[in-house]
């Protein structure tokens, strides 16, 4: 199950750099397909598993992968670089402690892992090309005791 101190953290990186490069970031769950703009990111959390870090054990520890699709309206002037560059901005937003002034530090024990991207494929029938940026992470935290 994906954590909310994960999502939480991951939208407010993503938002940060969207604010900064002027790109909207959509939250799949509450998306509107009318009126997107040319080019856009949309947050996805691809899977998570969790499981106590050892038998008997209150902590918990969460593992799972942020996608973040960079969706390209097809034929509207955004070239590669352009494409690439906004990829890389996103990257960075979770190789860095901060971005920007939101969120502050990561919060306690929510650590990114590696990264990949998957390229468009250009032979896709449709409007949109889509560049992806998957993003590992770990989360432990404990869970709560009751008397």
């Amino acid at each position: 199950m994906t954590s909310e101190a994960a999502w939480n953290d991951t939208f407010a990186r993503a938002k940060s750099v969207c604010q900064s490069t002027g790109l909207q970031l959509i939250d799949p769950l509450i998306a509107s397909v009318d009126g997107r703009p040319d080019c856009y990111w949309v947050l996805d959390i691809a899977s998570s598993t969790d499981d106590r870090l050892g038998m008997g054990e209150a902590e918990q520890e969460e593992t799972g992968q942020i996608m973040l699709h960079l969706m390209v309206r097809r034929a509207s002037g955004i070239n590669t670089p352009s494409a690439l560059s906004h990829l890389k901005s996103m990257s960075n937003a979770f190789r860095a402690e901060k971005v920007g002034q939101t969120p502050q530090n990561w919060p306690s024990g929510l650590f990114y892992r590696g990264q990949s991207t998957n390229p468009p494929n250009l032979d896709d029938a449709g409007n949109w090309y889509v560049f992806t940026l998957m993003v590992d992470y770990t989360y432990q935290d404990a869970m709560e005791q009751t008397p």
